[in-house]
C-alpha cells in the first residue's frame, strides 16, 4: 500500500471494484426445454434477465425462462453439479411468470436459491497517511435469497428470520428447533440451512 494508492482514493472519492462471478461464466452442462428438446454444450445463464444461452459446436442460442424446463451445469469454481428449474412465480407482484430458481435441496419441502449481484461499501483505511477519513470503496459480492417450495408448489419466500422457517416447518417446529440448538446452527448461513431442511425433511 504506498501514497499513490491513497492518492488515487483521494482524487476519486468512491471506487467500484468488480470481480467475475459465476454466472457470468461459462460452464459444461445441458438444457431441456418445454419443447422436450435437450441441448448440451456450454451455458451461461443469467437470473436478472431470465435467460440462458447454450454455446453448442455449430451455434449458440439464447432461451428466456419461458421456454426453459430444466438445465444443470458443472460449475468449476466450486467444483459440483448445480440444477435449476423454472417456476412460475411472482417475484415483484401477484402476477406469476416462468423465474429460474437453484435447487439446493429437494424433499417434501424443497430449499431454492436466487443469486444476485450487490454493492458492499467500505471505508479506507488510510494506515496513518494524511488523506481524506471519509475516503471510501465498493466492491460487487454475489448473495443470494432463498425460497421454499412445498408438495403443493407453493413457493415460499425465505426472510431470512428463524420465526418464519418454524413456521414453514411447523409440521415438526419442535423437534427442527431442538436440532438448531443442539447443533448451535445459523438459520441465515447456507450451509446450515440445508442441513435443518435435510432434517426436516427425514422426520416428517
Amino acid at each position: 500500500m504506498n501514497k499513490l494508492f491513497f492518492a488515487l482514493f483521494y482524487l476519486v472519492g468512491f471506487q467500484v471494484f468488480a470481480q467475475q462471478f459465476p454466472s457470468e461464466l461459462w460452464h459444461k452442462g445441458q438444457m431441456v426445454l418445454v419443447s422436450e428438446d435437450t441441448l448440451s454444450g456450454k451455458l451461461k445463464y443469467d437470473m436478472e434477465r431470465e435467460i440462458v444461452q447454450v454455446q453448442t459446436a455449430k451455434k449458440l442460442y439464447t432461451f428466456s425462462a419461458k421456454q426453459i424446463f430444466y438445465f444443470e451445469i458443472y460449475d468449476e469454481t466450486v467444483e459440483y453439479q448445480r440444477r435449476f428449474y423454472t417456476i412460475p412465480y411472482g417475484l415483484v407482484s401477484s402476477y406469476k411468470t416462468p423465474v429460474i430458481f437453484e435447487v439446493l435441496l429437494e424433499g417434501n419441502i424443497s430449499l431454492l436459491a436466487r443469486e444476485k449481484i450487490g454493492i458492499r461499501t467500505s471505508q479506507l483505511n488510510n494506515y496513518g497517511y494524511r488523506y481524506s477519513p471519509n475516503t471510501s470503496y465498493s466492491r460487487e459480492v454475489l448473495t443470494y435469497d432463498y425460497y421454499f417450495l412445498d408438495k403443493t408448489g407453493k413457493i415460499t419466500y425465505y426472510t431470512m428470520k428463524k420465526r418464519d422457517l418454524l413456521s414453514v416447518l411447523k409440521k415438526r417446529e419442535g423437534a427442527v428447533n431442538k436440532f438448531i440448538k443442539a447443533n448451535n446452527l445459523n438459520v441465515d448461513r447456507r450451509s446450515d440451512l440445508i442441513r435443518i431442511i435435510s432434517f426436516y425433511n427425514g422426520i416428517i
